[in-house]
């Protein structure tokens, strides 16, 4: 088998590797960090290597920074037993084991963008300059911090030193302060900020924060069902507080609820209802008619509006309901197991 239609996937061991993707090679190969693509999958008999696993044709790209070209060519130089240069070590069309790169989340496509707030602190007092940063995900967390460091340099730090100078200057917005000496501000300023960015989070760290929620609600879980336990009376109050902040519970857990059939079958059953559910919810949008129930035809009736509504026949015919209609009609149609609807607006029908 022969794969090199850019966009066409492979998958081996539960990852999916894709011609043209983007990659970087793993710690299991020389080519450890660098950035680059699959260009060619070969496996069975139409791999050129006696490899056990597939063959995957990359092309990587030369390194931009002076410090890996080096550790690059150092070790190829180890591998070779001899001087290697960035020319002499070959880029392109190297073959390669699957654990040997992992591929790479396109960063234009499902990402997640956060907003984060990112504190800056930069300051200098007598021509001693330094600075501070610090992330936080949360605009509350970071103000709150905001104001606990400028009172800290308020009392006891470089601003009283200055607020009795003439050309002293200050200014501050909800997110800002700023303070210096006027024509001296590169020896003498104090400047804190929140600046908000978007972050561009891969999967893999959506991944990682989710377990680590699920995981500390387990261990709420865990905390709660043992809490009455006769048991715990003979543990010490150091081992019971190891033992709820213990991180094997959650796999555990994990493990346990792996091997409960009836918990998945829990599980894919109520996929599958909610599943149903949010299907027809969209297909609905496409249906030009709308059932109504019979409470809803009866309402429809008293209020006048029954009128421009739709008798439903069994064989899929449909009937208006004119402004002269029997109510007596109505029923009749009714008892005899027939339905009614009414034109959707909703979707772009008249």
């Amino acid at each position: 088998m022969i794969i090199n239609r850019i966009g066409a996937e492979f998958e081996y061991e539960g990852t999916n590797y894709a011609i043209g993707a983007p990659i970087v090679g793993t710690p299991e190969s020389e080519y450890e960090g660098l950035y680059g693509t699959i260009t060619e999958i070969r496996d069975g008999e139409d791999k050129e290597t006696e490899n056990e696993t597939p063959d995957l044709y990359c092309s990587f790209e030369v390194p931009v920074l002076p410090c890996e070209v080096k550790k690059l060519e150092e070790v190829f130089s180890d591998l070779y037993d001899q001087p290697k240069t960035i020319d002499d070590i070959i880029l392109d069309f190297v073959i390669m084991a699957p654990s040997m790169v992992e591929p790479l989340d396109d960063l234009k496509e499902c990402r997640q963008h956060p907003r984060i707030y990112i504190l800056l602190e930069d300051w200098a007092v007598d021509g001693e300059q330094g600075n501070s940063s610090e992330v936080y995900t949360d605009f509350n967390d970071a103000k709150r911090l905001l104001v606990q460091k400028l009172r800290e340099e308020q009392e006891s730090g470089c601003i009283p030193q200055w607020t009795d100078k003439e050309n002293f200057v200050e200014h501050s917005t909800d997110s800002l302060y700023e303070c210096y000496i006027d024509g001296e501000y590169c020896e003498n300023h104090y400047h804190i900020a929140i600046i908000s960015q978007q972050l561009c989070v891969s999967p893999r760290f959506v991944r990682e924060i989710g377990w680590i929620y699920n995981a500390s609600c387990q261990l709420e879980d865990f905390v709660s069902q043992v809490s009455d336990w006769d048991e715990l009376g003979k543990l010490t109050a150091e081992q019971y507080r190891r033992m709820i902040q213990d991180s094997h519970f959650p796999e555990r857990l994990q493990s346990t609820l792996g091997k409960n059939d009836s918990y998945w079958e829990a599980y894919w059953e109520s996929v599958s209802e909610a599943a149903y559910e949010l299907v027809n919810e969209y297909l609905k949008e496409n249906d030009s008619m709308v059932n109504l129930t019979w409470k809803e035809v009866q309402d429809y009736h008293k209020q006048g509006k029954l009128e421009g509504c739709f008798r439903l026949y069994d064989d899929g015919t449909e009937a208006m309901i004119e402004s002269d209609y029997s109510w007596e009609e109505i029923i009749k149609h009714y008892e005899n197991g027939g339905g009614f609807g009414k034109e959707n607006t909703d979707n772009g029908f008249v």
